[in-house]
């Protein structure tokens, strides 16, 4: 790769120290890095990139932070058809496979062009807004509907191809892509997925009723989640999250159309790293005892 450009968590990155070093880095090797500057904020995510920011010969985007921030970057960046590395500057994460420990000998192997790729399906949500129109938002991990800000449970009717799948009474459910079933999903006891794999995985979370289990669906299949209702009178309410960002409230009657997206991620893959190996470092397991 010879043209970079860098987008960074503000809060993990204070004055672009990180971004600046990567700059000065591949500069210092005759590349071009580009850092985003244009963070926008709208009513369903922290940040924005401006992708008119983006250069037209740029061949790879480098993101810092964590996960939220890469699922931030990857709706931004969905149609534009770049390959993406996620370099991790928090905690746990499991789409950002580099820490800053990493980063220089990370950033060789793209000069080298030493990497893979990693195609990543995305799910495509659809609902009716306050105003009566149809948006379509893609996620990378997950669409969640969670309670409201009521404490009683909410029901949702879920339909898998115009067909009853069933009726939970819960705190919410999850439908998962494979890439974030290492996620939410995991956390609500759904089972993890091969990111290869095309599928999606139905969660209940905390459900109020002995049928908790998750159920895994074709990436063909249609998922539609309605809000029902729990009580005989009034109304039901439900938050309706992608990729950890809120996007509406969805009351009885209403509902989100789900499948799998036409647009897709390419990941960086870098040391020879998969997904098994991932896996095993960020949750200890696979490990002998002694």
């Amino acid at each position: 790769m010879e043209h970079f450009f860098v987008i960074t968590n503000k809060s993990k990155d204070k004055d672009f120290y990180i971004a600046k070093d990567i700059k000065k880095y591949l500069e210092d090797r005759d590349k071009t890095c580009v850092i985003a500057t244009d963070y926008g904020q709208d009513d369903t995510r922290e940040f924005s990139t401006d992708i008119s920011e983006i250069p037209p010969d740029t061949q790879g985007v480098i993101v810092l932070g964590g996960d939220g921030t890469m699922l931030q970057a990857a709706n931004d960046l969905a149609r534009c058809d770049l390959p993406i590395l996620g370099v991790n500057l928090g905690n746990l994460g499991f789409l950002t496979d580099i820490d800053k420990k990493q980063l220089y000998p990370a950033l060789h192997q793209l000069i080298e062009d030493n990497y893979t790729l990693e195609k990543r399906m995305l799910i495509d949500g659809k609902y009716v807004n306050e105003k009566g129109d149809t948006v379509s938002n893609l996620a990378l991990n997950d669409v969640v509907i969670n309670k409201g800000h009521c404490y009683h449970l909410v029901c949702v009717k879920v339909y898998i191809n115009g067909k009853l799948l069933d009726i939970y009474i819960a705190d919410g459910i999850i439908v998962s892509s494979p890439t974030g079933s290492t996620g939410y999903n995991l956390s609500a006891g759904g089972p993890v997925m091969v990111p290869s794999i095309k599928a999606m995985i139905i969660t209940p979370i905390c459900p109020h009723s002995l049928n908790n289990r998750s159920l895994v669906v074709s990436a063909e299949d249609e998922i539609v989640l309605e809000i029902g209702n729990t009580r005989e009178n009034g109304h039901d309410e439900g938050i309706l999250i992608m990729d950890g960002m809120v996007q509406r409230t969805l009351y009885t009657g209403e509902s989100i159309k789900i499948k799998q997206a036409m647009d897709h991620i390419k990941l960086i893959k870098l040391n020879g790293m998969n997904f098994f190996d991932v896996f095993h470092n960020k949750l200890g397991m696979g490990k002998e005892s002694i």
